[in-house]
């Protein structure tokens, strides 16, 4: 080879070094520059159709972060919870008292297991029950929560207590849980203020461990269901909806805020209000779809205490979620205050009778068995037969 030939390919190789490092470099400091990129913080913000706004962290769409807690909230819902810690004005709630999510402590009765023996719960009945109220669990039990009656439907039964003053009944709800495997106590006082706090520990509870269920139906003890209505008649039209409540409600401004007797509120509380300014629910029964129970536990994390439950775990905390769709239920027309109204509806229109729930003290058992007579007679069963 000539010199000549040599130095040309010795400077040719030279060129393509560089320009192999130069690259390298390029490739390099592009990469650097693309995770600086993401790693900065950005002001820009969209909006969604129903107003909510979402902000944009490190190049992905979050939900700013609330602390204390793991929950995340938009802008809108932290404008509502300050507005409601204005309306509260309640200066003995501290810190540690003031989120109902925080107070409820661990579960002292629980079976974790309770809805994972089959694929899908069509209903999980969560029922707000004090811990005396051994009768009332009993009678729920051998009725309209026995599973057996509703095949092909899968339904399931979760009592929920706090923990009682009386150690002796305390050992004897130990006895029940052992017997049962149906009952959830939390780590506070079973007490008529603790409402709310009894509630959102069964949201908690639902999202934990029964959220293969596609509704949730929270009742009081003393309630009666129809089962069988709610199921055959009711179930088909729910179906499918999301971050629903069905319920009997009250709407903002149309209930009397009281300042004397067993609902007292504060003159401190509301103290510019005569009515309640939020939408809820008659809390006897509420039936809700699943996807709402985190979201409602989760803005118990941020959302102020208030002890009547109803108007908290049925309107504060589904404002505070957002985006969530009431469905009125009508007191008198669906559900009913009176067992005898209930009784002779049942009685005089049978399947055809509107009414599936009622309060009920005296006739709990005649009333059941006029509607389990109803229901599982020959010719209602041809009936179904036909219509599906």
């Amino acid at each position: 080879m000539s010199l000549r030939a040599l130095k040309k390919l010795i400077t040719d190789n030279i060129i393509k070094a560089v320009l192999f490092i130069s690259l390298v470099c390029f490739l390099s400091l592009t990469l650097q520059g693309l995770l600086t990129w993401q790693s900065l913080p950005s002001h820009s913000y969209t909006k969604r159709t129903d107003n909510s706004v979402f902000l944009y962290h490190n190049r992905k769409m979050t939900f700013s972060t609330v602390a204390p807690g793991n929950i995340t909230m938009n802008y809108l819902a932290l404008k509502k919870i300050e507005q409601m810690k204005k309306e509260l004005n309640d200066t003995v709630l501290v810190n540690e008292t003031m989120f109902p999510a925080k107070r409820i402590g661990k579960y002292l009765l629980l079976d974790p297991d309770l809805c994972k023996s089959v694929e899908m719960v069509d209903i999980i009945i969560i029922v707000h029950t004090a811990p005396e109220n051994l009768d009332k669990r009993q009678r729920i039990r051998d009725s309209f929560a026995k599973a057996s009656l509703f095949r092909p439907f899968d339904i399931r039964v979760a009592f929920l207590l706090g923990k009682p003053a009386n150690k002796t009944l305390e050992r004897v709800l130990w006895m029940e849980h052992a017997r049962y495997n149906d009952t959830v106590m939390g780590d506070f006082n079973d007490d008529y203020r603790n409402l709310s706090l009894k509630g959102v520990m069964g949201f908690r509870w639902v999202s934990e461990y029964c959220p293969n269920s596609e509704f949730v139906l929270k009742i009081d003890d003393d309630v009666l269901v129809n089962m069988f209505k709610l199921l055959y008649s009711f179930l088909s039209h729910m179906s499918g909806k999301r971050k629903s409540i069905f319920c009997n409600l009250w709407h903002s401004g149309s209930v009397t805020i009281l300042r004397e007797g067993k609902w007292k509120v504060a003159s401190h509380v509301f103290s510019s209000r005569t009515t309640f300014p939020y939408d809820y629910c008659s809390g006897f029964l509420v039936l809700m779809t699943t996807d709402l129970m985190k979201p409602m536990y989760e803005a118990a994390l941020t959302t102020p205490f208030f002890w009547i439950d109803d108007l908290y775990l049925f309107g504060m905390l589904p404002l505070v979620v957002g985006d969530v769709t009431y469905y009125n239920y009508e007191l008198h027309r669906y559900l009913s205050a009176n067992e005898g109204k209930a009784m002779n509806c049942t009685q005089e229109l049978g399947p055809r009778c509107p009414i599936f729930a009622t309060l009920i003290e005296n006739d709990f058992w005649p009333y059941w068995d006029t509607i389990k007579g109803l229901y599982t007679s020959d010719y209602w069963h041809l009936q179904q037969r036909f219509i599906h």
